[in-house]
């Protein structure tokens, strides 16, 4: 034996394995083995160290399936489009990772039972054929989310049975009601010949009335102006387009020499000068002031016309106004049961 060491001019291939250290020795021996150019250190394991930093994020795997061998994994000529690409190697059982340079090979990725999957929640859909033809099931779809389909021929007509409560007519086939078709308070069904059923509308009675009474009219006597505004009404809003209905009546007397002078009363909406929607024709004589009003508008009405007319869920407020028409002689308006009374046409 000699004392000179051995000295390789070529590597060796260290291999170092842990060895659980279950007496704790204060002091233990590793041992090293040499045979040929493979070497093996044997290390006694110490105590578990600090928790390290979080490493980086794993690769994203975008799993494709089996394919049946290497020929056809490198038939698909992935580039760096696929990248993240996985398949299992059906003919070697490894999973190859698509790097978008070259493949990483998993050797012997399945071979033990994978974790418990999710339980498969069947959802039943059943569907009735004419008497006499055949009955069907299949289950379609991908586990956990799977229907069960069911076909079952009918079967003879069964006697008649118990009277039902009675339905709502909302729910009648010829019924429309839905959120473009709302129901509302005062609503009615009413036909609708281009969808072949009925639908809500408002309904066409009048809606009112409101009223000014005569403790909300501006009076007074010896008046000198053209245009006098005497009152307001603000009409909520409605469900409907709808047109101002009025009626009333209200004292305006001329102070001049009879013939010379005049005043009427005018409502309109928006402003004192605003569509006219109603108007009362005064006396020329000072002994004469009654003045009733009545519906009249500016322009002329009929079925399909805007004249007068409010939007729906709007509010309008109308103004009541004495105007002199002839003359300039002073007037007096008195209020003593002097109204208004306004109604809402729907149109």
């Amino acid at each position: 034996m000699t004392d000179t060491p051995i000295i390789h001019e070529n590597d060796v291939m260290i291999s170092m394995r842990g060895v659980a250290d279950s007496i704790g020795l204060p002091h233990t021996v590793n041992p090293v083995e040499l045979v040929d150019r493979d070497m093996l250190i044997e290390l006694r394991q110490g105590p578990a160290g600090p928790i390290g930093p979080d490493g980086a994020s794993a690769w994203p795997w975008d799993w494709q399936g089996d394919i049946a061998d290497q020929a056809a994994l490198q038939a698909l000529r992935l580039g760096a489009a696929d990248v993240g690409k996985a398949w299992r190697v059906v003919s070697d059982n490894a999973i190859h990772y698509w790097t978008g340079v070259g493949f990483i090979p998993f050797a012997e990725a399945f071979g033990r039972p994978g974790a418990t999957g999710a339980t498969t929640r069947l959802v039943g859909a059943a569907t009735t054929v004419p008497a006499g033809a055949a009955a069907a099931a299949e289950i379609t779809g991908d586990a956990p989310r799977q229907q069960l389909r069911i076909v079952f021929p009918r079967g003879d007509i069964g006697d008649p049975g118990d009277p039902g409560q009675a339905g709502r007519i909302q729910d009648a086939a010829d019924v429309l009601i839905d959120d473009q078709h709302r129901l509302a308070q005062d609503f009615v069904l009413a036909w609708d010949a281009a969808r072949q059923k009925f639908v809500p509308r408002p309904s066409p009675k009048l809606g009112g009335p409101w009223a000014i009474g005569q403790g909300q009219f501006a009076g007074g006597a010896h008046l000198s102006d053209e245009k006098k505004l005497l009152a307001t009404i603000t009409i909520p809003a409605q469900p409907m387009d709808w047109r101002p209905v009025v009626g009333g009546w209200i004292q305006v007397r001329t102070e001049g020499s009879a013939g010379q002078s005049r005043c009427d009363v005018s409502v309109s909406i928006g402003n004192i000068d605003g569509e006219r929607i109603g108007y009362g024709h005064g006396s020329a004589s000072p002994i004469w002031g009654s003045v009733s009003i009545c519906a009249d508008y500016t322009n002329p009405v009929q079925p399909g016309s805007r004249t007068g007319v409010v939007a729906a869920n709007q509010t309008a407020t109308l103004y009541v106004a004495a105007r002199r028409t002839l003359g300039t002689a002073r007037y007096t308006v008195r209020t003593d049961d002097a109204q208004l009374i306004v109604y809402a046409l729907p149109v």
